[in-house]
């Protein structure tokens, strides 16, 4: 009987929880909130709203064997970094988060998303804030491919390439390479 099989699975909705294996699950969400440490907002990012790279790239860790990003130890570091910046924005009104970032968003041609986003992020589902999340990839995608267009032709189709690209560091400077160590994550 089909049918019985099939209202039997639609009893359990809990049975299949990710379609992430256990590692993949692992690290994308637990491994970057183990260590607990909180750092002050003003190490990260400025005053202006600028990120100090510096401060992000010292918790990248490297394996010995090739110098090849350690991907566990760098979430692993880097999940209090990305905590600290969540509270910093929970802490913020959406006038205060307008005054200090619109400005960076400008060049995205789509300033509206990014207050949408910041809504979200403030009392949303998990549901809803990886939707957001999903939405903000998309447009800053979109934005940084038309970055590459202005010095570039044929833009990569992946964004680990995109970011990786060469153009993208002429444009915004090598402090921002460091973004290529990820490619490989996208």
């Amino acid at each position: 009987m089909p049918g019985l099989r099939w209202r039997s699975l639609m009893a359990l909705p809990d049975a299949v929880s990710t379609c992430l294996s256990p590692p993949v699950h692992y690290m994308i969400c637990k491994l970057g909130f183990e260590k607990k440490d909180i750092y002050d907002i003003n190490d990260i990012v400025s005053e202006n709203g600028e990120v100090h790279w510096q401060a992000v790239t010292e918790h990248l860790h490297y394996l010995e064997s090739d110098q090849s990003v350690d991907y566990v130890k760098s979430v692993q570091s880097l999940g209090p970094i990305c905590e600290s910046i969540n509270l910093h924005f929970k802490s913020l009104t959406k006038e205060q988060f307008v005054v200090q970032y619109s400005a960076w968003f400008r060049w995205t041609n789509y300033t509206e998303l990014f207050l949408e986003v910041f809504d979200v992020l403030q009392y949303a589902q998990a549901t809803q804030v990886a939707l957001g999340l999903m939405k903000l990839t998309s447009c800053l995608e979109r934005a940084l491919g038309d970055v590459y267009l202005l010095i570039g032709k044929d833009c990569p189709f992946l964004l680990r390439d995109l970011l990786a690209s060469e153009q993208l560091a002429v444009v915004f400077g090598q402090d921002v390479d460091w973004v290529s160590y990820y490619r490989h994550i996208f």
